[in-house]
């Protein structure tokens, strides 16, 4: 206790600058103001800073608005601000800040959001403003419980809030920083042994290592929080064999893609074409579908002359329910255009695949589906239904717990949809093709789903995909980046055929051998490899690697509480 005003000064001098900053409830009442609110303006300005530059190094690190193919060198470092962030805030402000880190971060990510619906662009960010809320105050528990290794268990906690929010009903894949090294073919290799999050370890290491270096330098460490961790640092050579130790991991993870390549120079191949009609489905009415389905049968023919073995169509290509519209002819112009396109198909002596709004009845009730058909000529000879739907736009199944969400949904036209239950594959080979799985749009942003159809037969992926929705190529190539970790996990070829983009063909090691550019009308004709001589350790034990880290995770924050809780008992002691 220091009593009397010279004894304060008497303690202060030879203090430094930094001490005696963090006294100024001891001076003038004059000065008192001034010093708490500059100093307190400076820190939060700071803590802006950072949160700006963590978000736009991570939109960045994906396709955005300055690079359609986005520059996945960023992803490396994009969290050096948080981890620097985290020692700067209070644990009853985490929250807050890590709100709005996530609204900040997936607003600029996902910015393409705002061009297809204004709501959309609102409730995403805010859904991982939630997110967000609750991980920041875990990542200052690591940060205080572990003094000298807080940045490793933020790795760990960070690589399992990757696994969780890819989950559930509000599952949503985009952002996973292992996605942004989709043009790395030998790294992403490891995915057929790990999945995306093998990869993702590997991305999210260096922004922790450095901040955690940055960290133990002081490096922008507000003065209170130096004082009261006098913990010991590490030496340099520490830091150099981490920094070495995770060199050697990238330099293996390559070793393995090179060596595990696949050569599928004497696999059969099958030439389908991928037909993209640069059409918005979207567009509601007789005549935006008349139209579509004109630019459908225009951009077939032409591909036609190619002599393809198949015809694909993106998803909802054809929008007015087939049989529906067969069957009870209530809509005379629906009715019509049903007839026009069976015409078509009456002709081929190829497979037809297309995308199309399935109905039927259910208890009297007419239930609508996602769908993907076969057709052999005129008939339906096979048919699947989407079985993981999107959040809001296409399934909402707490209608009676949110009845006011509910309406306003319906109210904007969204084709809310029944789920299906089966993964359907299509058997071509009466017509000397593959058999394929026909999984549909954001279905191939999941990992599980691929596998599934791959397990029940599937020789080859297809996906039907409407992302013309959106007027900007970043977020149809955001979604092709995902695509392309599900040829990688399961060493199977990959088609898209897709509205607007982005259409491609990919090989069963990650690359992509032909493309449409997006928002061009085209149609791509293709050798596509039939290669299906293994049997990756992914396909057959799925997300093993997410149930490691997740426990590992658990684990560590009952481990951290325990310390915090045993720590503070030894203080309350001493004193």
């Amino acid at each position: 206790m220091i009593h009397g005003e010279g004894n304060f000064f008497h303690w202060r001098k030879g203090r430094s600058n930094e001490e005696r900053s963090e006294l100024p409830h001891l001076e003038g009442r004059g000065n008192l103001s001034f010093v708490t609110i500059s100093t307190a303006f400076r820190r939060f300005g700071t803590n802006i800073a950072l949160v700006a530059l963590g978000a736009v190094l991570f939109a960045l690190a994906f396709p955005s608005f300055l690079s359609d193919w986005g520059w996945g060198v960023f992803a490396w470092i994009s969290l050096v601000p948080v981890v620097l962030l985290i020692r700067r805030i209070s644990w009853w402000a985490s929250p807050l800040w890590g709100a709005f880190y996530g609204y900040v971060t997936y607003a600029l990510f996902n910015f393409w959001l705002a061009t297809f619906n204004p709501v959309s662009f609102v409730i995403v960010p805010t859904i991982y403003a939630g997110w967000f809320f609750m991980l920041f105050p875990l990542l200052v528990l690591a940060d205080r419980a572990f003094p000298r290794r807080g940045w490793l268990a933020q790795l760990l906690l960070w690589a399992a809030f990757e696994v969780v929010r890819t989950k559930g009903f509000i599952g949503y894949s985009y952002g996973v920083l292992g996605y942004s090294q989709y043009q790395w073919t030998s790294l992403i290799s490891i995915s057929d042994v790990f999945g995306v999050m093998g990869v993702g370890l590997l991305v999210l290491f260096p922004s922790f290592l450095l901040g955690g270096w940055l960290l133990e330098r002081n490096i922008l460490v507000p003065p209170q929080s130096i004082t009261k961790r006098l913990v010991q640092p590490h030496s340099s050579r520490y830091w150099m064999i981490l920094g070495g130790l995770w060199a050697v991991l990238v330099l293996l993870a390559n070793l393995y893609g090179w060596i595990q390549k696949v050569d599928y120079s004497d696999a059969p191949t099958w030439k389908p074409a991928l037909i993209q009609h640069n059409v918005n489905t979207w567009l509601s009415g007789n005549e935006a579908w008349a139209n579509a389905l004109d630019k459908l049968i225009e951009e077939s023919e032409d591909a036609l002359l190619e002599s393809p073995d198949a015809i694909i169509w993106p998803e909802t290509a054809f929008v007015p329910a087939i049989e529906w519209h067969d069957k009870y002819r209530q809509d005379r112009k629906r009715a019509e255009m049903v007839r026009r396109l069976k015409t078509f198909l009456a002709q081929q002596e190829i497979p037809v695949i297309l995308g199309n709004n399935d109905s039927e009845l259910d208890a009297g009730k007419k239930v609508d589906y996602n769908a993907v058909l076969l057709f052999d000529q005129d008939k339906i000879v096979g048919k699947y239904r989407k079985i993981h739907l999107v959040p809001f736009s296409e399934h909402f199944p707490y209608a009676k717990i949110f009845p006011q969400l509910m309406e306003y949904i319906e109210s904007q036209g969204t084709p809310l949809y029944g789920k299906g239950t089966e993964f359907t594959t299509f058997n071509l080979k009466p017509w000397d093709g593959p058999v394929v799985s026909p999984f549909i749009c954001f279905e191939d942003t999941f990992g599980y789903l691929a596998r599934g159809f791959v397990n029940a037969g599937a020789q080859v992926l297809v996906n039907t995909t409407n992302d013309s929705w959106s007027p900007e190529p970043a977020c149809a190539i955001q979604h092709l980046g995902m695509a392309v970790f599900r040829s990688v996990e399961n060493r199977r070829s990959s088609v898209r055929a897709t509205t607007a983009g982005l259409t491609a063909v990919i090989d069963p090691n990650g690359k992509i051998i032909k493309k449409i550019p997006p928002f061009e009308q085209g149609h791509i004709v293709a050798d596509v490899p039939i290669y299906d001589d293994e049997t990756t350790f992914y396909t057959r034990f799925g997300d093993w690697f997410e149930v490691v880290i997740l426990t590992a995770s658990g684990a560590l924050v009952l481990a951290g509480i325990a310390l915090l809780i045993l720590r503070k008992k030894s203080d309350v002691g001493e004193m």
